[in-house]
């Protein structure tokens, strides 16, 4: 195996099967750079054996990562809406990491993650 899949299947690994396309396309165009970037990744997000050892617990981490992504209107919200509820935090613990969100940046981001957060409970 070549050292391209080797970091695509270690990401796949790490993160349950599952890795953005956009990676997937930045491996074939500068693999360092994904690969220095998965190992930050591994450490800010708890994957697997690596990120041990770190002060905040996953579900916080997934709470800020939600509060963040919903300023920005990131395409990745409803994931991390996921992996937070799947590390034990409540719809009341996103809400209010969303309420957060709004004010640092405004109602848009609170209505936005909302609409997340409602499409992952349809989807349940």
């Amino acid at each position: 195996m070549n050292q391209a899949k080797d970091v695509l299947t270690k990401m796949r690994i790490q993160r349950k099967g599952k890795v953005h396309p956009a990676f997937v396309y930045l491996d074939g165009i500068d693999r360092p750079f994904l690969e220095a970037y998965n190992n930050l990744a591994v450490l800010n997000f708890a994957y697997g054996r690596e990120a041990k050892g770190r002060t905040l617990p996953a579900k916080i981490k997934e709470l800020i990562a939600i509060a963040l992504l919903a300023a920005v209107r990131g395409d990745t919200t409803r994931d991390h809406i996921r992996k937070a509820i799947s590390y034990g935090a409540s719809r009341r613990e996103i809400v209010e990491a969303l309420e957060m969100s709004m004010h640092i940046t405004g109602a848009p981001s609170l209505e936005f993650g909302l609409m997340q957060l409602m499409a992952v409970d349809e989807k349940s």
